[in-house]
C-alpha cells in the first residue's frame, strides 16, 4: 500500500517504542493518526510531541486485550475519520523471564491477552469496514521471537508465533474472498523500547511473583540482557524498514538482518525433517 498524505492510520501501543516510531514515520508522510495505548499520560505526551511537529493525532486510552474497549475505540475513530487505511496492531508486553514449568498462569494470561488477543481484537474491530470498502492494510507487529523459539521467554515467544500464524491465516482468508485488503507481519529484532518494563501497566488481576528459582534467574538474566543489547537497533530505523515493507506490500517484514541466524537454523532443521519424511 502506498502510504499517502491524508491517509488515516490506527496505531496501538503508540505511546513508546516501535509504536511511537511508526507514528512518527507516518506523521512525516502526512497521515492522520489515531493513537491507542493503555498508558494515558504517556500517550498524550507522545501525541503532543507529534502535534508540535504539525501532525493530526487523536488519542484513545485502550486496553487492547479488552474487545469491548477496542470496539468503542473503532467506533470513535471511524466516526471522526472514517474507515482507516492502515491498522497497526503493535501493542505488546514482555512478561516474566524463566522456564515454562514455573511460569505463573497470570503471566500466560496477561501476555497472550495483550500480544495475541490484542491483535485479534484489532482485526475484529477495524477490518470489517476495510473489507466493505475493499481496500486498506493490516500491519501486525510480531517479533523475531515469532520465527524462533528463544528459551526462558515461552509466553512471549508463543504469543508472537501466534501473531505470525494469525497474520498468515488472515492473508489467506482475504485472498480467498477476493478482498483488496493487504496484510503484513513485521518480525523486528531488538529495538529500543520499554517492553521489558511493561509490568508498569500489568493489571492487578495479573500481578504475580516471579515463579522462577532466584538462583536460576541470576544465571539467565545477565545472558538475556547481553543478547538484548547486542542486537539493539534504534526504533526509528526499524520503523522506516517496516513502513518501506508496507509500501511494497511485503507480507513478511524483517528489520534486523544481523539477527537472522536462529531463524535460518530453524528453517534448516525443518527442511531436514521434510527430507527425512
Amino acid at each position: 500500500m502506498q502510504i499517502e498524505e491524508g491517509h488515516v492510520a490506527v496505531v496501538t501501543g503508540a505511546a513508546s517504542g516501535v509504536g511511537l516510531a511508526l507514528a512518527k514515520g507516518l506523521a512525516r508522510r502526512g497521515v492522520f493518526l489515531c493513537l491507542l495505548d493503555v498508558e494515558g499520560e504517556a500517550l498524550e505526551a507522545a501525541a503532543e510531541s507529534l502535534r508540535a511537529d504539525g501532525a493530526t493525532a487523536l488519542t484513545h486510552v485502550v486496553d487492547v486485550s479488552d474487545a469491548a474497549q477496542m470496539s468503542r475505540a473503532a467506533a470513535a475513530v471511524t466516526g471522526r475519520f472514517g474507515t482507516p487505511d492502515l491498522l497497526v496492531n503493535n501493542a505488546g508486553v514482555g512478561g516474566l523471564l524463566g522456564p515454562i514449568w514455573t511460569a505463573p498462569a497470570e503471566d500466560w494470561a496477561w501476555v497472550l491477552g495483550v500480544n495475541l488477543m490484542g491483535v485479534a481484537n484489532g482485526v475484529r474491530a477495524f477490518a470489517p469496514d476495510m473489507l466493505r470498502r475493499g481496500s486498506g492494510h493490516v500491519l501486525n507487529i510480531a517479533s523475531l521471537a515469532g520465527l524462533t523459539s528463544p528459551p526462558f521467554l515461552a509466553p512471549y515467544a508463543t504469543s508472537k508465533h501466534a501473531v505470525v500464524a494469525l497474520s498468515e491465516s488472515l492473508a489467506a482468508e482475504l485472498a480467498a474472498v477476493g478482498s483488496g485488503v493487504k496484510v503484513s507481519v513485521a518480525c523486528p529484532g531488538n529495538v529500543v523500547s520499554r517492553i521489558h518494563a511493561a509490568d508498569r501497566s500489568r493489571p492487578a488481576a495479573y500481578r504475580t511473583a516471579e515463579g522462577a528459582d532466584p538462583a536460576l534467574l541470576a544465571l539467565i538474566r545477565p545472558v538475556f540482557d547481553e543478547v538484548m543489547q547486542r542486537g539493539m537497533q534504534d526504533a526509528d530505523a526499524a520503523a522506516e524498514r517496516i513502513l518501506a515493507g508496507v509500501a511494497r506490500d511485503d507480507f513478511y517484514i524483517l528489520t534486523h538482518p544481523g539477527e537472522l541466524d536462529a531463524a535460518r537454523q530453524r528453517l534448516a532443521e525443518l527442511e531436514g525433517a521434510f527430507a527425512a519424511a
